[in-house]
């Protein structure tokens, strides 16, 4: 392609940009909410989860392909304190820690011994006392999110 060629094209480029432009807000629909929550990391989804159950109607945007911050993105476990399974933490967190380790004992093979551990740390690491695979922390609020 010749100089004169490329920018002949180059400058319709924008009027084939400002018609997508107007196409797309013309198909834009609006949606209304009690609540709209700007990020879909583990405070986002805790947020809506908890204007959810309260009765709210609740809009959770996430910029990134899924929800979950680094929990689900990064693999990096929860930062807790080493009571955690005892006190210190609210009970939609502890139902998360519960969700996730069923989780593990529905779809994984686990010996009847590791099974029956209420503490069961799947990753078996000692940063936390609860330890996942990313896409086991993605299922799991994903099921708790769900209508």
């Amino acid at each position: 392609m010749k100089r004169r060629q490329f920018l002949s094209l180059a400058s319709l480029a924008p009027l084939t940009f400002a018609s997508q432009f107007r196409d797309a807000r013309a198909t834009a629909r609006e949606q209304h909410a009690d609540i709209v929550i700007i990020g879909g990391g583990c405070g986002g989804c805790a947020a809506a989860l908890a204007a959810a159950r309260a009765g709210c109607q609740v809009i959770m945007t996430e910029e990134t392909d899924w929800i979950g911050g680094q929990l689900t993105q990064q693999a990096v476990p929860p930062d807790e304190h080493p009571w955690i399974e005892s006190f210190g933490c609210t009970r939609l967190y502890r139902q998360f820690r519960t969700a996730a380790r069923d989780y593990y004992r529905r779809h994984y093979p686990l010996t009847t011994q590791t099974r029956a551990n209420a503490h069961l740390n799947p990753g078996n690491g000692t940063v936390s006392r609860l330890t996942m695979e990313p896409r086991v922390a993605l299922a799991v609020l994903r099921d708790l999110l769900a209508p």
